[in-house]
């Protein structure tokens, strides 16, 4: 399998039309476009692994651990974007008009919103089967709800009944999302996409009890592999916690596949360790973890050695950044007070882990736009036409000082560790370090 990565500027970010696309491949393309314009601002890094199954038919099945961001990165992350199946109740949100215009998810009624007639569901199913016999793709979430829960959810059985009254053959092809910390605003994002899941000998009969239930359980287990879930224990909590331990870059934008497969590597053995075994790991993470929020550095620049090369290749970017920073973040801090009260607000509820960003998410949209607008009012009341034109290259700058501010916040951590390199509290730790990488020998190859 080939990796693949997004980057946001150029051609990546826009793919090109050609104006003689089928309609339906005009859809996808400017949803993939939306969604990666809303990708590149919420996330640091948008990350892909994986070979995507080419055209036609394809229904994509993908774990939903974040709210309405999931497809958000799964739109973005594919150079198709597919429709996807959203519960019914959306449409009743006025703030999602917009985005239910664009991205034109496929409606479903769910016995958990109230009473569902058989008519519903038909319609349903019809919509897709339609996009199927169209060649297009869609993608559903089987769990049928966002958790912020260790395991999946037991998977609702939608999608296998889809496939198998399909009226053409479709590929059903798994996708993982993985996030470095989900709910929190310029972190990273990962759609790791799986083989295609066979069923071809479950065709032929339609949709009965047991081949539904045969497909649903193959779906599930083609989807664990791909993600951070497995079973809601102490073990895989603790897998997690030593997986960011050996994180080989900031939390922010870290390589989420690598820490994909440490953790489901260490959580399979921390299981078979005894109790004893796994609270003295526990114990040593804990202290760990407390050494290195005291002295303020990441785990990936533990030992690292910040050789006369590493430096000059990265003092003529701080130069220039040192030299932008004071114009940039001057105006940046214009848009500073609204960005604090989304998260203030958005702090004074009391909301599970898998919405959290989606209502930050949502509250931007509305805040911001506000925000500029009346900044280009006042501005324009202030000082006419010359006003409105600053408010708007204002914002235009605000908007660019973003990715700075973080690279400016990495040259500060990164003098912070060159200061301390030599630090001998921190020698206990690099030899943690490399205590944990002899108990599991398995992680030194991956190891930063």
């Amino acid at each position: 399998m080939r990796a693949r990565g997004l980057r946001y500027h150029g051609a990546a970010l826009i793919p090109p039309v050609d104006p003689t696309t089928p309609p339906a491949k005009r859809a996808s393309t400017l949803r993939t476009r939306f969604a990666r314009g809303m990708a590149a601002l919420w996330f640091r890094s948008l990350q892909v692994r994986g070979e995507p199954p080419g055209d036609g038919p394809t229904l994509w099945v993908l774990n939903h651990p974040n709210g309405l961001l999931d497809g958000v990165v799964a739109s973005a992350a594919l150079d198709d974007a597919p429709r996807f199946v959203g519960k019914a109740t959306l449409w009743k949100v006025l703030v999602l008009k917009p985005l239910l215009a664009v991205f034109d998810p496929i409606p479903v009624h769910r016995r958990a919103d109230g009473d569902v007639g058989p008519e519903a569901t038909m319609r349903t199913f019809a919509a897709v089967h339609e996009v199927f016999a169209a060649g297009g793709s869609v993608a559903i979430f089987p769990e049928g709800i966002s958790h912020g829960h260790r395991d999946l959810a037991p998977l609702k059985t939608g999608a296998a009944r889809m496939l198998l009254s399909a009226p053409c053959p479709v590929r059903l092809v798994p996708a993982g999302l993985v996030y470095g910390q989900r709910e929190t605003f310029r972190h990273s994002a990962l759609l790791r996409i799986g083989a295609p899941i066979d069923y071809d000998d479950l065709r032929g009969e339609g949709p009965t009890p047991q081949r539904v239930e045969a497909l649903t359980r193959r779906i599930r287990e083609a989807l664990l592999p791909l993600t951070l879930h497995g079973p809601d224990d102490a073990a895989g909590r603790l897998a997690e916690r030593l997986g960011w331990l050996l994180a080989e870059g900031p939390r922010e934008r870290a390589g989420l596949e690598p820490l994909r497969a440490r953790v489901r590597l260490l959580a399979e053995r921390l299981r078979a360790c005894d109790d004893s075994v796994r609270h003295e790991i526990e114990a040593r993470v804990d202290a760990a973890t407390q050494a290195l929020e005291r002295s303020g550095l990441r785990p990936d620049q533990l030992g690292f050695h910040y050789s006369s090369d590493v430096v000059a290749g990265w003092l003529p970017g701080f130069l220039a950044r040192l030299a932008l920073a004071p114009i940039v973040f001057s105006v940046g801090l214009l848009y500073w007070p609204v960005y604090r009260l989304t998260g203030w607000l958005i702090g004074r509820l009391t909301l599970d882990l898998d919405v959290q960003a989606t209502y930050k998410f949502l509250l931007g949209l509305v805040l911001f736009p506000v925000w500029m607008i009346a900044s280009v009012v006042l501005a324009g009341a202030l000082a006419g036409a010359l006003g409105v034109l600053a408010a708007i290259v204002g914002a235009i700058v605000a908007f660019a000082a973003m990715p700075l501010a973080e690279r400016v916040a990495e040259d500060v951590q990164a003098i912070r560790g060159f200061l301390r390199r030599d630090d001998a509290g921190l020698r206990v730790l690099v030899e943690e370090r490399e205590a944990l990488l002899e108990a599991f020998p398995e992680l030194r190859a991956a190891a930063p």
